[in-house]
This record gives C-alpha cells, sequence and structure tokens, in this order.
C-alpha cells in the first residue's frame, strides 16, 4: 500500500510540475493570435510574420502579415483617431484575411480606393479569425469604445450560425471565481489561467472545424453530389429560430454600444459560394454539392438556405443603419474563392471595389 500512495504522490506532483512549466511557457507564448486572457480579449499588438505558403494554391506562396500597436492590421494613425475620417473593419476571418498579404486583404484595398476622396482616411482591419458577435461585443466595449472611430464595418453572419453562447466566452467578464457548481468553478478558475484559456481556444478551434469553418482549399468539381430528404433541410431550417433570436439581440447590443460610443455602424452580410447555381468559373452545378466537412451533412444549397436566414437578419435592420448587401453583390465565382467563404487575392479586390462603391456616397453624405 505504501509503494502504491508513493507512486500515486509522484503522479500528482509530476502533473503539477508539468502544469506549472505549461502555464510559465505560455505566459510568455501563447500560439494562439488572440488569447482570452483572464477574461479579456488580448489583442497581438506590433507583431510581423512572413508565412510560407504551401496548402493553398490559390493564395501566394508568400504571405506578409503585420498588426500595429493597436493590435490591428494596417497603418499607425496619423493623428488622434477623433480628427481623422477613421474607419475600423470588424468581423471574423473574411475581414482579418489571415492567409493574404497585408497590402492586398479587402480592407487595406478598401482604403486605396476611398483615400482620394476622404484624404483625411484611416482604415484598420480589426478582423480575427473564428470570432462570431460574441468576440466582436468584446472587440466594441474593450477597444472600439475607448477608440471612438467615426465609423465600424460588421461583416457577420457565417460564425453566428448555430452558435450559442461558447464556452470561452461565458466567464469572459466574471471578476470573480464561481461556486455556483463545480462545473462553473472549474471553469472560472480554468478562466484565470494561461493554460485554462488556451484549452479554451482549442474548444473553439474544434468546434469550427466541426462547422468545417476552417482554412482549406476547395476543389468545388470533385465535391460528391448529393440529395437530401426535404424533411432534413426543414428540420435544420426550423432549429434556427432560437439562434436568430439570440443573434439579433446581439447585434441590437453591438449597435447600442455604436450609438453611446458616437460611432456610425455600418452592417455588411456575408458572402458565400453557397447556394444552387453553375459556377462560371468550372460550370460546375453547385446546388447538390455535398459538404462533407460539417458536423452534420449538408449540401451547398441547404447551407445557402440558413446562411440567408442569418443574413435576412442583418437586413432588417436596414431601417435603422446602413446595411451592405455583399452576399447579392459579390459573383458566386470560385475564380474569387480558396473554399466556400474565405476569398483570394481576387476576391479581396473584388470586395474592395464593391464595398467602396457603396460607402463613397454614404461617407461623403455623413462628413
Amino acid at each position: 500500500m505504501k509503494t502504491i500512495l508513493k507512486k500515486f504522490f509522484s503522479i500528482l506532483v509530476g502533473l503539477l510540475v508539468g502544469l506549472i512549466i505549461c502555464e510559465i511557457i505560455l505566459h510568455f507564448y501563447n500560439p494562439f493570435p488572440f488569447a482570452i486572457s483572464k477574461g479579456k480579449l488580448v489583442l497581438p499588438a506590433n507583431q510581423k510574420a512572413v508565412f510560407k505558403n504551401t496548402w493553398i494554391k490559390k493564395l501566394d506562396s508568400t504571405i506578409y502579415y503585420s498588426r500595429n500597436s493597436l493590435g490591428f492590421r494596417g497603418p499607425e494613425p496619423a493623428d488622434s483617431v477623433n480628427k481623422l475620417l477613421s474607419i475600423i473593419t470588424v468581423g471574423g476571418s473574411t475581414t482579418e484575411c489571415r492567409f493574404v498579404s497585408d497590402s492586398l486583404t479587402w480592407p487595406y484595398q478598401l482604403s486605396q480606393h476611398l483615400k482620394d476622396s476622404f484624404p483625411k482616411l484611416w482604415l484598420n482591419n480589426a478582423g480575427m479569425d473564428g470570432h462570431s458577435t460574441f468576440g466582436h461585443l468584446l472587440l466594441l466595449k474593450e477597444y472600439i469604445a475607448r477608440l471612438k472611430p467615426k465609423y465600424i464595418t460588421l461583416l457577420i453572419g457565417i460564425n453566428d450560425v448555430e452558435a450559442d453562447k461558447p464556452q470561452q466566452f461565458e466567464l469572459m467578464n466574471e471578476k470573480s471565481i464561481n461556486f455556483l457548481s463545480v462545473k462553473s468553478f472549474l471553469k472560472s478558475v480554468a478562466n484565470k489561467t494561461e493554460l485554462g484559456s488556451t484549452l479554451f481556444q482549442l474548444y473553439a478551434i474544434k468546434g469550427a472545424y466541426k462547422k468545417g469553418l476552417i482554412h482549406k482549399e476547395v476543389d468545388f468539381a470533385a465535391l460528391k453530389d448529393s440529395v437530401l430528404p426535404a424533411a432534413s433541410i426543414t428540420a435544420v431550417l426550423a432549429r434556427q429560430t432560437s439562434y436568430l433570436e439570440q443573434y439579433r439581440q446581439r447585434i441590437i447590443e453591438m449597435l447600442a454600444i455604436c450609438k453611446a460610443s458616437n460611432v456610425k455602424p455600418v452592417l455588411i452580410t456575408q458572402p458565400s459560394m453557397f447556394g444552387t447555381y453553375t459556377d462560371s468559373a468550372t460550370m460546375t452545378n453547385m446546388g447538390n454539392k455535398l459538404l462533407e466537412d460539417r458536423q452534420t451533412p449538408t449540401t451547398d444549397g441547404e447551407m445557402q438556405q440558413v446562411l440567408q436566414l442569418y443574413n435576412d437578419m442583418v437586413r432588417s435592420f436596414s431601417n435603422q443603419v446602413k446595411v451592405i448587401d455583399l452576399d447579392t453583390l459579390m459573383p458566386k465565382n470560385s475564380s474569387y474563392y480558396y473554399d466556400f467563404i474565405h476569398y483570394n487575392n481576387a476576391g479581396c479586390s473584388k470586395i474592395a471595389a464593391l464595398l467602396s462603391a457603396q460607402l463613397t456616397p454614404y461617407l461623403k453624405a455623413n462628413n
């Protein structure tokens, strides 16, 4: 018995030492660029990186990525933000464009379109890969509201599909340890550590993978065809009701924060390659293509019906704020995308041109 207890005690000590070592390492280096640390969103500032891309042929082989002192992609402000025509683009991976070089992302190209008409323009990209409106709310509260730019754009929708309150955000604003249950206690303690925050990030990545929201080149012509039963599609659409209401409430909260901070929001619908149509680049009939990476197998046409519910929710705010229906404006053409939602260089260029045409008259009328 003494030998067994000694071995058990040795294992516990080894685990404790290992956890302490992991905590120390993660304190100085966290592999995730947007860590949740002690209940706060942490943006990486003053970063420069060069990626060697070998897995997505539709993107450049060398990608230049940087973040300024604010933790955003783009130039430093030349003056106080409130003295400039300041615009911050907020969204998930389709705004950040992580695997597109700084000068080729659609926010940067948009700034180049706008600068001739607006000499005092300052535009920064605050997109965060994987973030939904849960993360955008934190960004607005902890960063945007303090900076008080004149405008923000919100390209939202895809990461909010069937998004309930994610675990990594449950204790985001929790200041103390939660004693409501053993589970709540363990989560609140873990959320105060680097290791716990990292585990929450891993959980989020796992969830994104199950939803198919990962960066991977798609050969659209090679996708298998499948016809799902009508009852299956009806059930999928029906279960969106509760998610959509929560989504609506989060949009309302974001708009309220903008109003309180005297920031003008511009909502943008989410374009994609989802839908029932023929891709003009490959002449592929897309409607029945099976999306096998999803947690629940679905087709291209069904996914478009789901995403349209979330885009329709954004459109419903057009009587309150400026809404740009990018989903309708953006051609469904695989020459602009490397998967169903992420754009290549040509796609970023096209989006920048489309948004510029919509924003230029709006900005002139409001400045």
